[in-house]
């Protein structure tokens, strides 16, 4: 693979481990004389991806989400998890020990792409900005109320309580949907999934028969808040949306996968 010009994004290093692995990164890339731009996670724009060849997500699975909210096209990205032993790392597919070997795979293209489907949301017909990798999570915009509100899944809508509802990725499958039992789905699938938090069922509430379900890629969730404000958030990471009652939210299948690197 021919490379000119790398994105290396990055957490802040906390130990010795993790600043020696953003360092390797950068002398790897001056070895290949290869042109680079290191971005701390939390000051990315939009700017910083222009004209980029690749992009290496350093640090663990928070800051690999966090890259891949700015891309919108093909764009391969690279996870190096920067400290094994506190960072989570699914996305990542090296560290400190193999990133040289792997980039030089990487330069003789002995890698493969594995493609990572995303999740769009609207509020009304205004789409978010970020697409999400892992999951979208819709609650009130006080978590400490209960959500109240219409939930509608292939046709059906149906009123319901809860503490909120999350709407996943195959490749978020494996992590806070999971958590909320969900079912983990081969990583690479164009299905996604639905699961309600805590769902009150009680007189004023039937017990959800949407409770979860596993959707195909044409399918969508809808969710109408009935009273109050909700919030809807990509990965956990990204900017809380704010919407209102009656004012409808739709989650489905964007058609703008991650390209991830692995080996």
């Amino acid at each position: 693979m021919k490379i000119k010009s790398v994105l290396v994004v990055y957490t802040i290093t906390r130990n010795k481990i993790q600043r020696d692995t953003i360092e390797l990164v950068r002398r790897v890339l001056k070895k290949n004389n290869i042109k680079f731009k290191v971005i701390l996670r939390e000051k990315l724009k939009k700017k910083h991806y222009r004209n980029k060849d690749i992009v290496i997500a350093a640090g663990g699975d928070g800051t690999f989400l966090m890259a891949s909210h700015h891309i919108d096209d093909n764009t391969p990205m690279l996870g190096v998890n920067s400290d094994p032993s506190c960072r989570e790392g699914f996305f990542m597919a090296s560290d400190k020990k193999d990133f040289e070997k792997k980039f030089d795979e990487v330069l003789e293209s002995k890698f493969r792409i594995r493609k990572l489907h995303r999740l769009e949301a609207h509020i009304d017909d205004k789409k978010i900005k970020e697409l999400a990798l892992n999951e979208f999570y819709i609650a009130s915009e006080k978590p400490y109320h209960t959500a109240r509100y219409y939930l509608t899944v292939r046709g059906k809508r149906e009123r319901q309580k809860s503490s909120g509802v999350l709407v996943s990725s195959a490749a978020g499958s494996y992590a806070w949907v999971k958590s909320a039992g969900g079912k983990e789905l081969p990583i690479e699938s164009d299905n996604f999934e639905y699961i309600i938090r805590e769902p009150y069922c009680g007189r004023t509430a039937a017990k959800c028969s949407l409770s979860q379900g596993i959707l195909k890629k044409n399918e969508k969730v809808i969710m109408e808040f009935e009273i109050g404000n909700g919030v809807i958030i990509a990965d956990s990471t990204a900017t809380e949306h704010i919407f209102k009652a009656k004012q409808k939210v739709t989650i489905k299948l964007s058609d703008k996968p991650i390209h991830s690197i692995c080996f």
